[in-house]
């Protein structure tokens, strides 16, 4: 031991003996413990070492009590640089100028007005169908020639290039496609019904020459199934391409269509698509505005603008986008192999565990967001470079906006989980674990209560729906009659449609959904995880922390700084027993403690010369008493705790107890004083009876002398 120069500049505070209660160490001989100048029976460690507290991943000891909740550091830090480097990775790229971009574009050509005030949303019939076409649609695309812009290249807003051909697409089904009642078959002889592809009709139309009188496959155009509100239309039909350039040809092949009838009662949908890209932000927008002819007449618009980045590594931020894409999938095969070593380990019951569970979906989600990331990466580079071999002729990103869109919901599910998981790693202390303790806890009372609550909440959905369905769009089927009830228990709802739909049932129906599923329901509900977590709660205050990485490593720096630190030796050899005690004292360490080490050695006289083997023992021994104490104080704090609570409560009690005593004591004086009254009371009344009877004796005997 190297004795150097000690610096008792700043001791620790003294621990009295007065204020704790040391442990008892009259069992252990001296002569025993330091036999041959080593320790024979050393005292045993408190606490976990460094590399316990690594594994210390849900481990319980025997007790029950004390759970070592801390995760392994190296998980903990490994999975922190993870979710930070899938973080950037899915927020990178995505910026608020697509959201401007997709805002620009759905003002020119969905928030425009014609001059008869009519928009994209409010098309009613075929008629709005070509008047939008020809006063929205063709100046919007030739915005350049509209605003006398002499230039070679037909672009919106100067900066956004079209990208080939814009088309109009034109889907119809066959006559007869469905049956007429035959009470009618004599007045009505035709018949369309609504879109199926196996209704659908290819035959070229006779009223007109060109393209766009015959039938297109969807591998001839490149397009996909298009969803819209009532159905799914084809990828084929008939299709209009509008020149590249010259507003004048594009309106002469729309009055072309018009006065050839192209839009006639057999047409089911028109489909428009544009493709732009702004080289200036580096963003490409895919229109396709979408109008329905339903069989019942009239038409319904479904507009879908979506900007994509599809160049994304050609620049320096590119570079640093492969790096941390690079990084990703490395984390991901190293956790992949520790799951699978998990379940060599573990095997069936690795599955029984909720957090691996979690583990499962998690890499699976990221294993298909890492492939499809490659295959929309090579969708959009072999549509681009087709595009632009085909000198920027045709333009179908059907299958770009495929790609991008599953890949966009694969993307979010990862992040979700992967925030999901890191209640893994904060529920190490009480107070992080109480949500998931009082869901387990409630599981069991909010499973029935869901079984009451579907009953009651699908009985009002399904009523809407029948009674409301025909008048109210909320209602219209089943599925937007849940929505519409599930935002009822929001505050949205609107109560004069119910009125105006039904004088009685309407208002009815309003009461009824409220009385029983927001008044009591969602009431049941809370209650239900009131208390569990009201039991969650009390449970835990009777448990202590578990001890994790971040306490171990806090635990360490508290001994390196406080008095469990052991003793530095004086620099001169030659000073008595006593003078070392002072040192001890002067340097915090309890007086109770410095005598029982110097006790140990059979110290008789204070004033004898201390050897440096014997400065070390008691040093060494004073150290470990003093560890001992402050372990022993905090493994008994909730037992200290636990008798100062139970001490107020007694004293609660006492006093309780007092005061039913005075209680007593004045109800007895009462008592007491209302007997004393009615005595009074009592001896008045004697008193007069007696005086009434002597009256009337007195009386009776002046009568007789009378």
């Amino acid at each position: 031991m190297d004795y150097g120069k000690a610096d008792y500049s700043s001791p620790p505070q003294p621990i009295t003996a007065e204020n704790v209660v040391a442990p008892s160490f009259e069992n252990s001989m001296a002569s025993e413990e330091y036999e041959n100048s080593k320790i024979k029976n050393p005292q045993p460690k408190q606490g976990i070492s460094f590399t316990q507290a690594l594994l210390a991943s849900g481990v319980e000891k025997s007790d029950g009590k004390i759970k070592l909740t801390a995760s392994s550091f190296m998980e903990v830090g490994s999975y922190a640089v993870f979710l930070i480097v899938l973080v950037y990775v899915a927020f990178a790229q995505n910026n608020i100028q697509a959201y401007y971009y997709t805002q620009v574009m759905s003002d020119l050509f969905v928030s425009s007005q014609t001059s008869s005030s009519l928009t994209f949303g409010t098309v009613a019939s075929m008629d709005d169908i070509w008047d939008w076409i020809e006063q929205i649609l063709i100046p919007g695309i030739y915005w350049n020639e509209n605003n006398n812009i002499t230039d070679s290249e037909n672009m919106i807003y100067y900066e956004n290039r079209i990208l080939g051909q814009p088309r109009i697409r034109m889907l119809k089904v066959v006559n007869d496609s469905c049956t007429v009642m035959t009470s009618f078959q004599r007045e009505i002889k035709e018949c369309y019904a609504n879109y199926q592809e196996k209704y659908e009709d290819q035959e070229a139309i006779t009223s007109g020459d060109g393209d766009a009188f015959v039938y297109a496959t969807a591998s001839e155009l490149e397009t996909l199934t298009t969803s819209g509100t009532i159905g799914s239309y084809g990828g084929g039909g008939f299709v209009q391409r509008l020149p590249i350039t010259g507003s004048t040809e594009a309106q002469s092949l729309i009055e072309t269509l018009k006065e050839a009838r192209w839009i006639d009662r057999g047409s089911r949908a028109i489909i428009i698509d544009i493709s732009l890209y702004n080289a200036n932000i580096n963003l490409f927008c895919i229109i396709k505005l979408l109008f329905e002819l339903p069989a019942s007449g009239g038409v319904l618009t479904s507009p879908k603008l979506m900007t994509y980045n599809l160049i994304r590594y050609s620049d320096s931020d590119g570079t640093k986008m492969i790096v941390f894409e690079g990084i990703l999938c490395g984390f991901v095969l190293f956790f992949i192999f520790e799951e699978m070593f998990a379940v060599a380990k573990q095997r069936l019951l690795y599955f029984t565990q909720f957090w691996n569970l979690i583990d499962v979906m998690l890499l699976g989600f990221a294993v298909a967001a890492i492939f499809l990331s490659i295959k929309r990466t090579n969708t959009a580079t072999n549509r681009i470079n087709t595009i632009i071999d085909n000198g920027l002729e045709t333009a179908s990103f059907d299958d770009v906006t495929a790609a991008e869109n599953i890949f966009l919901n694969i993307k979010a599910l990862v992040v979700f989980i992967a925030w999901v998981k890191v209640f893994k790693f904060i529920s190490v202390n009480k107070t992080m674990s109480q949500l998931s303790y009082t869901l387990t806890r409630s599981a069991k009372d909010l499973g029935g209560f869901a079984v009451m609550f579907a009953v009651f909440f699908f009985a009002f959905a399904q009523f809407g729906y029948l009674v409301f369905g025909t008048q109210i769009s909320d209602y219209s089927n089943l599925y937007n009659a849940v929505f519409a009830l599930l935002r009822l228990i929001l505050g949205d709802f609107d109560f004069s449609a119910l009125e105006n739909c039904n004088r009685f049932f309407g208002p009815a129906f309003f009461i009824a959904y409220v009385f029983f599923v927001f008044f009591i329901l969602l009431n049941m509900f809370l209650a239900i995880i009131n208390d569990s977590y009201v039991e969650v709660k009390a449970e835990l205050a009777r448990k202590k922390e578990g001890e994790g990485i971040l306490d171990w490593f806090m635990n360490k720096i508290y001994r390196l700084t406080k008095s469990n630190k052991k003793p530095e030796a004086p620099e001169s050899h030659d000073i008595t027993y006593e003078e070392f005690r002072k040192i001890l004292y002067r340097s915090g360490y309890a007086e109770e403690d410095i005598n029982d080490a110097f006790t140990r050695f059979n110290v008789t006289s204070m004033d004898d010369q201390i050897t440096p083997k014997v400065v070390e023992d008691i040093a060494d021994k004073v150290a470990q008493s003093t560890e001992h104490r402050k372990h022993y104080l905090e493994n008994h704090r909730d037992y200290a705790n636990l008798n100062r609570r139970v001490d107020q409560m007694q004293e609660s009690v006492f006093n309780i107890v007092d005061r039913i005593d005075q209680v007593n004591s004045s109800l007895m004086k009462i008592e007491q004083q209302r007997v004393a009254r009615s005595d009074e009371v009592n001896k008045a009344e004697i008193k007069n009876m007696f005086l009434d009877e002597l009256r009337n004796r007195n009386t009776r005997r002046q009568s007789k002398m009378d």
